[in-house]
């Protein structure tokens, strides 16, 4: 064998070894770097009856749920993790902040129903099994239309918060 197959030899043997050293290293980085993505919040609203409306939001920020042209009281209450007309949902999710029983928007214009405090997103996973569901009573002659938003959106820093029904006197 020549001096220039020995080298090369030499050479590759010292890269195979060397890998095997360095695919752990290179692991542990891809771990313990931290990739962000941009603040998103997926959702789905679907109107159930006159009068009831469920939200289902998979997000990996806070955010807002907003009603638009309906004046009164509403009824809201969130579910973490269970079952939607046959498919389950929330089992990598997480509470994404208290919610309050009832909510009086005064104003048709855009209104804060709910703030969350944190994502739903609790561990990887389908966007479906990092969802929560969020449910909404209100009188059925009533048309909100329903939004969702995160924080970062310029119509959750400006929009008013609907107050308590506790809040509002008659």
């Amino acid at each position: 064998m020549g001096i220039k197959k020995k080298i090369l030899v030499g050479w590759l043997s010292f890269e195979a070894v060397c890998l095997i050293f360095a695919l752990p290293a290179t692991a542990q980085i891809v771990d313990r770097v931290m990739f962000s993505a941009p603040p998103r919040a997926a959702h789905v609203i679907i109107p159930v009856a006159p009068g009831y409306t469920e939200i289902l939001v998979a997000s990996n920020a806070p955010f807002s749920i907003f009603s638009q042209g309906a004046v009164g009281e509403m009824q809201l209450s969130l579910s973490v993790n269970g079952t939607n007309n046959g498919t389950a949902f929330g089992a990598q999710a997480q509470n994404p902040g208290e919610i309050s029983g009832c909510v009086i928007p005064t104003s048709s214009a855009p209104s804060s129903l709910y703030t969350a405090v944190r994502k739903t997103a609790a561990n990887k996973g389908e966007v479906i099994s990092q969802a929560v569901l969020v449910h909404i009573k209100y009188d059925p002659a009533l048309s909100p239309v329903f939004t969702v938003k995160t924080l970062n959106h310029p119509q959750a820093k400006s929009a008013p918060q609907a107050p308590d029904c506790s809040g509002v006197s008659s």
